[in-house]
């Protein structure tokens, strides 16, 4: 047997080692997350979170309250102070009627959840 007979065996047999031991590691991964998930009971919740506000500040309620509040301000009395009277209370009131609308607007997201099987 020469010389570069005997390095290619050796390199051949090494190089056929190496990858039966790659394989067989990837075997025993595969085997291991299988049985990780099979102690698992997996299930979906839909989970609502609020969503958002666009307007923090809630402007255009607080505006269009009291856009319609001296509206029917003026036409019930005294043009000047039944005017500005309704201007405010609108104001009041669409500020809170914006809030309470963008309290109750969410968003429902569904997310898996697990528990360990005991």
């Amino acid at each position: 047997m020469n010389k570069s007979m005997l390095i290619g065996t050796v390199f051949g047999v090494t190089l056929a080692t190496a990858a039966a031991g790659f394989a067989g590691y990837s075997m025993l991964s595969k085997n291991s997350a299988a049985s990780v998930a099979a102690r698992q009971n997996c299930y979906e919740v839909a989970v609502e979170t609020p969503r958002e506000a666009k307007d923090d500040k809630r402007i255009a309620g607080t505006v269009i309250g009291a856009l319609v509040g001296g509206a029917v301000g003026k036409d019930v009395g005294d043009k000047g102070v039944t005017t500005a009277a309704g201007a405010a209370v609108g104001a009041i009131a669409g500020n809170a009627a914006q809030k309470k609308l963008q309290e109750n607007r969410t968003v429902t997201t569904t997310e898996t959840r697990c528990d360990p099987i005991k």
